[in-house]
């Protein structure tokens, strides 16, 4: 019976810490990339430091309406700490939603949810560095190419940067802008195959961005009580609407495109299939190299073959 009573309350203890790793951006992001028993013992140390806090704050004193229910918490589960087993599951939700609003209050001022900025700074910090690269191609709809084992090449705009790139199962969603393959002995580029729905795709991002950047500006003025009438309000959503507008012109340009989504045309590709990865410039061979190759006639690589540090 003894060792049944310590069970339920280790219980709490690992739950709680569960709770508060799974709530609180920070932990959120380590427990992604945890497994088996490192997650174990992340949840319990989770819980241990907040059962510590839990039980030394009670033991400061209570009020009467405190003992009260305790007392019924004793009479219910006639376990030893059981009121304050139930307080440190309470505790462990409020603590990492107060952290949380924490961190949303240092954010202010960011047009990125908390919890994205919260995992591009951990991803910045502790990130290898393939995922910092899929980050901030994400983030900056940068180019990237990506150069497969299998000597295939995608060259396109990150969907969806995994936060956690070291495990097996992790895939990379990428709308290609074109794919190719090198060669089995020179590893020089071969034919392309063009992707044309790249342009629809980033157009209706970018719509969706500006919407949800207006959305949030409006729900943060709402939150803080803020006159939406004020001046400097009214210029900056004004921005925003132009913004809006813009995203909504670069998308008409497409005509009606029907039932046809840039979405249909993602490749998802196993991270443990990449053997290189770069970001992509068009532009950056005949920004650096084309006085270079004008006064080398044996250089004649094409700048489609150039571009992109992936070979």
């Amino acid at each position: 019976m003894a060792m049944g009573g310590a069970a339920l309350i280790l219980l709490p203890l690992l739950i709680s810490g569960y709770l508060f790793n799974l709530i609180f951006y920070p932990l959120r992001y380590f427990s992604g990339k945890a497994e088996g028993q490192k997650l174990f013992f992340m949840a319990a140390g989770s819980g241990l430091a907040l059962t510590f806090i839990v039980f030394g704050l009670s033991s400061l004193g209570a009020s009467d309406i405190v003992r009260g229910l305790a007392d019924s918490f004793h009479r219910a589960i006639p376990l030893p700490h059981s009121f304050r087993a139930a307080l440190t599951l309470v505790a462990s939700v409020g603590a990492a939603f107060f952290l949380n609003a924490v961190l949303w209050a240092i954010h202010q001022g960011k047009r990125q949810s908390t919890a994205k900025w919260v995992y591009s700074w951990m991803t910045e910090s502790f990130g290898s560095s393939i995922a910092q690269l899929l980050r901030r191609a994400a983030e900056e709809q940068r180019f990237v190419m990506l150069t497969l084992k299998s000597r295939k090449i995608y060259c396109g705009r990150i969907r969806e940067a995994p936060t956690d790139t070291e495990r097996d199962d992790v895939c990379v969603e990428i709308v290609p802008l074109f794919s190719s393959y090198r060669d089995k002995d020179s590893l020089r580029m071969g034919e392309r195959t063009e992707y044309p729905l790249i342009e629809l795709w980033a157009a209706k991002r970018n719509l969706e961005s500006r919407r949800g950047e207006r959305t949030l500006f409006e729900a943060r003025i709402k939150e803080l009580g803020f006159d939406i009438e004020d001046a400097m309000l009214q210029k900056e959503r004004s921005k925003l609407d132009a913004m809006i507008r813009d995203a909504e012109c670069a998308l008409a340009k497409f005509g009606n495109v029907g039932e046809i989504h840039a979405e249909d045309w993602i490749k998802v590709i196993p991270l443990r299939e990449i053997e290189s990865a770069s970001f992509y410039d068009a532009d950056a061979y005949r920004a650096w190299f084309s006085a270079r190759t004008a006064e080398s006639p044996a250089a004649t690589t094409p700048a489609s073959e150039a571009t992109g540090s992936g070979q």
